[in-house]
């Protein structure tokens, strides 16, 4: 039995449109939602999409202390 070689995986630097549903629970369609009105950030490659890692984490934090300021307003009237 031949052993088999080591793979060594490298961690892309971007997601892609199906990785960002996932991430975001959300189907693919509302993304793409996201990516046209909410300036969810893209990196084409050719036809295809990709979202980069750290400006994505960046855009998702922000998206987050905004939902989380509007509540705190709303509970405040």
């Amino acid at each position: 039995m031949a052993a088999r070689k080591k793979e060594r995986r490298v961690q892309p630097e971007s997601y892609t449109l199906a990785e960002v549903s996932i991430h975001l629970s959300l189907g693919q369609t509302k993304v793409r939602d996201l990516i046209r009105h909410e300036h969810l950030p893209t990196a084409p490659f050719g036809r295809a999409v990709g979202m980069p890692r750290d400006k994505f984490a960046t855009w998702r934090e922000q998206r987050e202390q905004r939902t989380s300021l509007a509540g705190n307003e709303r509970r405040a009237t």
